[in-house]
């Protein structure tokens, strides 16, 4: 009976319950004469001594609660200054002696519950997960900043054109980030050559006469792999399809 209750209070206690013991609940009733004398200096009108009456009272009854759910070091203290207020204040005892008596139950308190388990502390709060990298942002930036220059620059036309047919295969990707994968080299070699391009022809260089068929190119190889993705995502799909109407007709047979 004894281990089962060992037990139970070691569940409670790592679970943030209270742990209700008769000695933590028997401490306030040290100060039962309070209640008596609650009534006694209301009718003679004593401000002090109702004051430390109720203080003491209700102190007690605060550390005992404070006890029950495992903060024993905290509600002795407090029994402790419970029991100094009320001998000051309530019973009229000079402070030093008044001093004495809190220690003495603060004392008293922390041996009659010394078996006590202690609530253990709050677990620290886990740290906030990084927020992950945006792979598409760079793509993105680097889109806006075409679509912004090329109207001021030579063949702006194409170059929007191109930037236009790019910018449709970052939106598919955002869409669908499983196929990130399989544009990595389009965004690695296709997107960032065309901002090359843009350095260039901001900072004054001449078209050459390959430059046009190349921004064709450019905007037909972006318009190729939104087929592409766009056509495995189709694949996709089919076959989740055949295999739950195959896992169906499993289930009927």
């Amino acid at each position: 009976m004894g281990l089962r209750r060992a037990v139970k209070r070691q569940m409670r206690q790592a679970i943030g319950q209270p742990i209700f013991g008769w000695r933590v609940w028997l401490l306030p009733l040290f100060f039962w004469p309070l209640a008596l004398d609650i009534p006694v200096e209301i009718i003679r009108g004593g401000g002090t001594r109702l004051v430390g009456a109720l203080l003491g009272l209700g102190l007690a009854w605060y550390a005992a609660a404070l006890m029950a759910r495992g903060q024993r070091r905290k509600g002795a203290q407090l029994f402790g200054v419970a029991a100094g207020l009320s001998a000051g204040l309530a019973a009229g005892i000079t402070p030093p002696i008044a001093v004495g008596l809190g220690f003495g139950a603060w004392f008293g308190a922390r041996l009659l519950t010394e078996d006590l388990p202690e609530a253990a502390p709050p677990p620290p709060p886990r740290p906030a997960e990084p927020a992950r990298p945006d792979a598409l942002e760079g793509p993105r930036a680097q889109l806006s900043r075409i679509a912004g220059a090329a109207p001021r620059l030579p063949l702006g036309t194409l170059l929007l054109e191109a930037a236009g047919a790019m910018q449709g295969v970052v939106d598919d990707l955002e869409a669908r980030p499983a196929r990130l994968h399989e544009a990595r080299r389009f965004l690695a070699v296709q997107l960032d050559g065309l901002s090359r391009i843009v350095d260039r022809l901001e900072a004054g260089a001449a078209p050459p006469e390959t430059l046009p068929s190349l921004l064709t190119d450019l905007a037909a190889s972006a318009r190729k792999l939104r087929s592409e993705l766009r056509m495995a995502e189709s694949e996709a799909l089919e076959i989740q399809v055949k295999v739950l109407a195959e896992r169906l007709r499993q289930e009927e047979r």
